[in-house]
């Protein structure tokens, strides 16, 4: 997907250099997550999302922590079975918080 595609798809105003940047960060969220819970098909463990949430937000690529997530969930990793997936967006769940609450 090129650059102004991404920026589209997501609502954000990015330079070629900008959605490099948020790939990187996001390739960064998810590797973290995956050397801490490997990638299987099944539901990630309720004591890991701490750590989940806890690398998002070091590695969040956006300002707004919400817009950040949305991305985040958007963008996860094809090769991610559903019920990773589903535990993924889960533990990010409580970083949506400002969304309905702003």
């Amino acid at each position: 997907m090129k650059a102004l595609e991404f920026a589209t798809k997501h609502d954000i105003a990015a330079t070629a250099a900008d959605v490099s940047r948020i790939r990187s960060a996001l390739d960064r969220f998810y590797a973290a997550v995956a050397a801490a819970t490997p990638v299987a098909d099944s539901y990630i463990q309720l004591h890991a999302g701490q750590a989940i949430r806890g690398f998002f937000l070091q590695h969040n690529p956006l300002s707004g922590q919400g817009h950040g997530v949305a991305l985040a969930l958007a963008e996860m990793p094809a090769a991610w079975p559903p019920k990773y997936c589903a535990s993924v967006a889960y533990h990010l769940a409580p970083l949506l918080d400002e969304v309905i609450n702003s």
